[in-house]
């Protein structure tokens, strides 16, 4: 009866590590995962640790400094399930797991001065033999990890850094250092004085690789800006060339079309003409150079071209610079204009009315984004016209946007005009 308690509560509390995971990586990662397979991540991690930890404490012969084994057989499980079953990229898989594990370790130095402080000599032998205490304890360190993990910032810079592999590595190492310490004065016997100085120590650490994280992602961040700045200054580097080369060949286009006239030759004249126009078209509209984030520039840059391929007529106004948007990664706000765009662009070349606005309105408040496009039809915004497998784009935009507090987006169809509009609006303050 004691091995089963203590199998229930092995199984409840892994079960409740899995979801706490599948909720991080869907915060920082923005993963995407079905029902089922959710379902079978929870259900296989809680009886797989619950099995392991059991059989470990209670039934196995495992002596006190092979106890170490444990933790390592069981994080390569959690990494494993993760990968598979979330589908997820194996950096990810060991930096999610990691970081939670990381917490819970937090969790589980503060258990026993939180014992002691009530008159119990909390050690795994004590521990392991009262289902009660047992219990408590792994309530107060998922309370613990809960707490840290919803409302310091350390987690949620994550997800925003492109080259985790340091972080990985630097997680990874915390936690062998917070586990070795943990193990050196907490299997025998527990003494505050000693204890004290470790879990001051081992803070410490876990505090300079908070600060190291932070560092690094402002590192990233500014790299990710010298990036932006340099793709926007060859870009618009190109286009004053172009523009250099078309007042420098003005007069002989002019001189040309006038000999043509001369000669009477009206029909070679309007030829000629229309190549120096589409010439000009081709430059684009150098209002997209008030765009200075390269994600963005470049996203509407690549839909500009594809229209104008298309004989699209894409008009694009913006006012006021857009530069850095904070408060949503710029992957999800580039996800979601692309797919508002390739919808728009989608339906103007199946109905023939091929012409297509874009409004960009930057303050000091909020950037709003507005799309609009002619229609034949009134447009159905609830179900996909596209067939199986297809039209799921607005499905994922709106996920994308219901994460975020500080984004609203709305739909508008003007049955006079026919006119469909998808406005995004962003505040720049969350």
């Amino acid at each position: 009866m004691f091995i089963i308690g203590q199998l229930l509560i092995n199984t409840v509390f892994a079960m409740i590590t899995a979801y706490i995971t599948y909720l991080f990586l869907k915060e920082n990662f923005n993963i995407k995962i079905q029902l089922n397979f959710l379902v079978a991540f929870i259900a296989c991690n809680g009886v797989l640790n619950g099995i392991v930890s059991t059989l470990w404490m209670s039934v196995l012969p495992i002596p006190g400094n092979l106890q170490f084994l444990k933790s390592i057989i069981l994080t390569i499980l959690n990494i494993i399930l993760i990968k598979y079953l979330l589908r997820v990229e194996w950096l990810k898989s060991v930096l999610s797991f990691c970081l939670i594990i990381l917490f819970v370790g937090v969790g589980n130095f503060t258990v026993p001065l939180i014992f002691y402080s009530v008159g119990i000599n909390a050690t795994p032998e004590t521990i392991n033999n009262n289902l009660f205490l047992f219990f408590i304890m792994n309530l107060i360190i998922y309370c613990l990890a809960l707490v840290l993990i919803k409302f310091i910032p350390y987690a949620k810079l994550i997800g925003n850094i492109k080259n985790l592999t340091p972080v990985g590595i630097l997680l990874f190492i915390t936690i062998l250092i917070m586990a070795s310490f943990l193990g050196m004065h907490f299997v025998v016997h527990f003494d505050p004085v000693s204890f004290v100085i470790v879990l001051i120590s081992s803070l410490s650490y876990f505090s300079f690789s908070a600060w190291y994280i932070n560092i690094y992602h402002k590192y990233e961040m500014k790299k990710e800006e010298q990036k932006q700045q340099e793709f926007y200054n060859d870009s618009l580097a190109n286009t004053l060339h172009d523009l250099r080369r078309i007042k420098h060949d003005q007069m002989n286009h002019l001189s040309v079309l006038y000999a043509m006239h001369q000669m009477n030759k009206y029909d070679a004249a309007a030829s000629y003409l229309k190549e120096i126009i589409g010439t000009s078209q081709s430059i684009g509209n150098t209002a997209i150079y008030n765009i200075k984030n390269a994600g963005l520039f470049g996203l509407i840059s690549s839909k500009v071209n594809y229209a104008n391929s298309h004989g699209i007529n894409f008009d694009l106004d913006t006012i006021g610079e857009v530069d850095s948007i904070p408060n949503i990664k710029i992957s999800d706000l580039c996800e979601i204009i692309g797919i508002y765009l390739d919808n728009a662009l989608e339906e103007v070349l199946n109905n023939g009315k091929l012409k297509l606005d874009m409004k960009i309105l930057s303050t000091d408040e909020s950037l709003t984004i507005r799309i609009e496009n002619e229609c034949t039809k009134t447009p159905n915004t609830e179900n996909s016209s596209k067939g199986t497998d297809r039209g799921n784009g607005l499905v994922i935009a709106n996920k994308i946007i219901a994460s975020y507090k500080n984004i609203s987006s709305s739909t508008i169809f003007d049955e006079k005009r026919m006119l469909f509009s998808q406005v995004l609006r962003i505040a720049k303050e969350a």
